[in-house]
């Protein structure tokens, strides 16, 4: 007859169960350590933001300061290089005037000198001159130069409707009028006189 071994047991074990009425005073301090530290997070992070937007507050200031000085310095540079350009240019345009002015006189003195060769044009020329923009009823006499006199023909002398008398201390070429009061110096000289200060832009 067999005898079978008896089963070997192992002793059981339960777990510890949590004792609820137990005071909680330690979750509560973890719970509150966790709040200030996210707070002390919250109010570093908001100082390094403002920090960063005062720097780029100050760059951006920084940058519009430095763009208005450059341009102010460029705009003083472009005032000094137009001021260094007027006074090398209106000097020399003066100059030129003056020359053309001189040039023009010139040119008119050659014309008169020629205009002299031929006495019958220099009389009618000065005669001309004598009565340009004159009130005929207002002439007591127009003198000129014998020669000038002379070479007249008497259909200009009738056009004239003038008295014209002849004074030998005028040039060839001159003539003047004579008023009641006062007389018009229509002489060659005073012409070309008339003529450089009308080029100079000044009065005859």
């Amino acid at each position: 007859m067999l005898v079978e071994p008896a089963p070997a047991y192992s002793r059981m074990t339960y777990p510890a169960l949590e004792d609820l009425s137990a005071p909680r005073g330690n979750a509560q301090e973890q719970a509150r350590g966790h709040a200030a530290g996210y707070a002390a997070g919250l109010r570093a992070a908001a100082a390094e933001t403002e920090l960063l937007r005062a720097q780029l507050v100050a760059g951006h200031e920084a940058a519009l300061a430095a763009g208005r000085d450059e341009i102010r310095r460029a705009v003083d540079a472009l005032n000094r290089a137009v001021r260094s350009l007027e006074q090398s240019v209106i000097p020399a345009a003066a100059t030129i005037q003056e020359d053309l002015e001189a040039a023009a006189v010139e040119l008119a003195e050659a014309l008169l000198g020629q205009e002299l060769k031929d006495s019958e044009t220099s009389a009618r020329a000065a005669l001309a001159r004598a009565l340009a923009n004159v009130p005929r009823k207002e002439v007591r006499a127009v003198r000129l130069h014998p020669s000038d006199l002379a070479a007249l023909d008497l259909e200009t002398i009738s056009a004239a409707d003038v008295r014209l008398k002849a004074d030998p201390s005028l040039n060839p070429g001159d003539a003047v009028t004579d008023f009641t009061h006062g007389y018009l110096d229509a002489t060659l000289a005073s012409a070309v006189a008339r003529a450089r200060s009308a080029l100079s832009g000044g009065t005859s």
